[in-house]
């Protein structure tokens, strides 16, 4: 077959003097070839070869459709297109099932703009390990991420671990950086948010404490759809512009050091011109209307412990004991710390408060916290038991039975004396 750009070359050198077999040896082409197309004006065409009919023809659409529902094997397909009759090799059909999933990957999508307000997304990322110098000892990195979708404002913040009390801590310093809070906030499927993810988002489990925290804001809780990264794509997005533009050929001397950093570099990348909206995020975030911070403190993060009071009115931390009002003995308490103290509710009511004490084995007693015990004490005492009654004895009488029943026979001895 020859190429179009061959027989335009043929066709050049034929107008321009050139012999057929000089044009032969140029193109390094046969002389038959060159006389054939050397005078043809109008390009050769070929017929096409007849399609192959293949043995998975009959069964494309069937592919095609559960393909675009689920992210299904080759040999999952496979054995369902068996059943209805397929007599193809394996091979054949993996080869096709990966040409199919290749289109869907590299299919357009539409990106999604949100409203003011309306939505931000949420991620974490691992950036790597450094040598921490205030700990002295190697720590891994793990930065939080949120970024609000209208005005693409971005906060970050690098924790030691990926826990729940980090993943709130990240949520109250990003409201606080930004001003507020959107209505909807996009996550992926992290435990923190939900322990079970089912493929309708409203009959999953959730974090009852992540509720909790998004309650006490008001806004919703969003799910990703699972398998489809492209639904958070803002985020994953700025997860790679941190770690490339921030993380990557800097040196940091510690996790307070590279937080410190990091916020600079926020300062920074938030006054910059965004590649997409072509606006600085610090321009569109004034036309955010988030839900603002004014009239709400932020979510309580302190860590809060159980214990259940003794019969002596007394509860266990640290290997020391503290007491407590008699009243709670037997009652189940709640602990907070702040600082050096430690404060003890019920039911949310502050009922005692001490410093808290190192060492271990000693009994931190507060006095009043026993008072009027002891009356208490003595006017429920128990009452002596009575003294038992002196019995009086009685004759003995001799049973005699009769046919089992019981029957009384005096003594009649004296009658006898009388006669």
């Amino acid at each position: 077959m020859l190429f179009k750009e061959t027989w335009m070359e043929i066709r050049q050198l034929y107008q321009q003097g050139l012999s057929l077999s000089e044009i032969a040896r140029q193109l390094k082409i046969d002389r038959k070839t060159v006389r054939k197309y050397a005078q043809h004006i109008i390009q050769p065409s070929y017929p096409k070869r007849p399609a192959i009919r293949s043995l998975l023809d009959p069964y494309k659409d069937y592919l095609e459709n559960r393909l675009a529902q689920y992210d299904l094997s080759a040999h999952r397909l496979f054995q369902e297109i068996k059943q209805q009759g397929y007599s193809g090799c394996y091979s054949g059909l993996a080869a096709s099932i990966s040409q199919i999933k290749k289109d869907y990957r590299q299919q357009a999508v539409l990106r999604f703009e949100t409203l003011p307000g309306e939505q931000a997304q949420v991620d974490w990322g691992y950036l790597g390990e450094i040598y921490d110098q205030d700990k002295r000892s190697f720590i891994k990195l793990y930065c939080f991420f949120m970024i609000l979708g209208y005005s693409r404002m971005l906060y970050a913040e690098v924790f030691e671990t990926m826990k729940f009390e980090n993943f709130l801590k990240g949520h109250n310093d990003a409201f606080l950086y930004f001003g507020g809070y959107s209505r909807e906030i996009l996550y992926d499927n992290l435990k923190s948010v939900v322990i079970k993810r089912t493929l309708l988002a409203k009959d999953s489990d959730f974090n009852k404490k992540f509720m909790d925290f998004s309650g006490y804001y008001g806004f919703k809780p969003i799910l990703c759809r699972p398998y489809k990264p492209n639904t958070k794509g803002k985020i994953e997005k700025s997860v790679d512009y941190v770690k490339q533009n921030f993380y990557l050929g800097r040196s940091f001397l510690s996790l307070h050091d590279i937080n410190q950093q990091l916020k600079m570099w926020l300062e920074e990348a938030n006054s910059r011109l965004h590649y997409t909206t072509h606006e600085r995020p610090l321009d569109r975030l004034k036309r955010e209307t988030l839900i603002r911070l004014a009239h709400k403190t932020l979510y309580d993060l302190t860590p809060f412990y159980w214990r259940k009071v003794s019969r002596d009115c007394f509860f266990s931390y640290g290997g020391n004991f503290y007491s407590v009002p008699h009243f709670y003995a037997g009652k189940e308490i709640t602990l907070r710390f702040d600082g050096n103290e430690i404060e003890i509710f019920y039911r949310k009511n502050k009922i005692a408060q001490h410093a808290l004490i190192k060492g271990k084995g000693q009994f931190i007693r507060n006095e009043n916290h026993f008072e009027g015990l002891l009356e208490i004490r003595c006017r429920h005492r128990l009452k002596k038991p009575k003294k038992a009654k002196p019995s009086i004895p009685s004759i003995p009488i001799k049973p005699v039975s009769y046919s089992h029943t019981w029957v009384i026979q005096p003594d009649l001895s004296h009658y006898e004396e009388v006669i």
